[in-house]
């Protein structure tokens, strides 16, 4: 049987590589933030179905608490994301779309390295 991963990895590029060609085509019209704020309302709905079909089928069995260390985490990454979009359409505004995806695609690396470091 053909492993399901595989097909949803190939989903996966082929998305990232669609999303940065619509937010490089919007960029030429709309300002730098609300490109950004564009990627994060289009994907929100998809967030929640997605956290919705967990849930659904493996519901939490127990209370979960979280720390606010946790919280803090969350903090910083989201903002981080959100910064790294920005630049990203920063880019995509000077004509760099090849260094901006690029940079995009080299965050899986660099998330493993600074992993690895901490």
């Amino acid at each position: 049987m053909f492993p399901v991963w595989i097909l949803f990895t190939l989903m996966a590029a082929f998305m990232q590589s669609w999303r940065n060609a619509f937010q490089k085509q919007l960029s030429t019209t709309v300002d730098v933030y609300g490109v950004t704020l564009a990627r994060f309302i289009f994907g929100f709905p998809f967030a929640l179905i997605y956290l919705t079909v967990l849930y659904h089928q493996h519901p939490i069995q127990t209370a979960t608490t979280f720390t606010s260390k946790f919280w803090v985490y969350i903090a910083i990454a989201g903002l981080s994301q959100i910064l790294a979009t920005i630049l990203m359409v920063l880019l995509f505004k000077q004509k760099n779309y090849a260094i901006g995806v690029g940079l995009a695609k080299s965050e899986a690396i660099l998330a493993a390295i600074v992993a690895v470091i901490f």
